[in-house]
Formats: C-alpha cells, sequence, structure tokens
C-alpha cells in the first residue's frame, strides 16, 4: 500500500505573515484569549444597551461632566483669588466672607450636600 504524498502549498502573503509575527506572543502567552472575551463582552453589552438605557447612560454622564467642570472651575477660580492675596485672611477677614451671598449660597449648598450624605449613612 503506498502513501501518495502532496507538497503542502505554502502561500507568500507578507501581510500575513507579519500580522501573524506579531500575534505570536499573543498566542504563546494565551492573551489572545482574553482579547477574544472582551470581544465577547462588548458584543453581549452591544445586545442588552436599549434605546432608554443609552439615553439614561448619557444623561448621567453628561451630568457628571458638568459637575466635575464646574468644580474645577471654582477651584481655580478659588485659587486664582487666594494667591492674590499677599497675607492669608484673618478670622474677621474670613467671617467678613459670610457677607457676600455667593458665599452663603456656596455654603448652605455644602451643608445640604452634607445632610444628604447623612441621611444616606
Amino acid at each position: 500500500m503506498s502513501v501518495i504524498e502532496s507538497p503542502v502549498q505554502q502561500v507568500s502573503n507578507p501581510g500575513l505573515e507579519a500580522l501573524l509575527n506579531k500575534l505570536q506572543p499573543l498566542l504563546d502567552g494565551g492573551r489572545l484569549d482574553n482579547l477574544v472575551d472582551l470581544a465577547s463582552l462588548l458584543s453581549d453589552l452591544v445586545d442588552l444597551l436599549d434605546a432608554p438605557l443609552v439615553e439614561k447612560l448619557s444623561t448621567q454622564f453628561e451630568e457628571a461632566t458638568a459637575l466635575s467642570w464646574n468644580l474645577g472651575n471654582a477651584i481655580r477660580l478659588a485659587k486664582a483669588q487666594t494667591r492674590e492675596q499677599p497675607t492669608p485672611p484673618s478670622l474677621i477677614g474670613l467671617l467678613a466672607l459670610l457677607r457676600d451671598p455667593n458665599t452663603r449660597q456656596g455654603c448652605a449648598l455644602v451643608l445640604r450636600v452634607l445632610n444628604a450624605l447623612g441621611k444616606q449613612g
């Protein structure tokens, strides 16, 4: 019984060979499996996301972005105003800040946030 051996054809494609050479460390370390799992997870998330959920997530993202923007601006403004003062304000100077309606409004906001946090705890 004779076995006929057929020559193996090797396709010479430099682009494919370069890709395989780059993927070889991922294959050897089993890390390519992690990428496949991540792609599967993303695919599942796309299937789960419906229009109302996407709308809710986008609204929350916008609110968080606006909050961080406003907070960052307020901190930068306060830092600039504090640096302009040659000496730190005295205790009476700090209390004089409470005459400003904006300061009182900011204090009220902070106290209301602390109140809400206290109710949750």
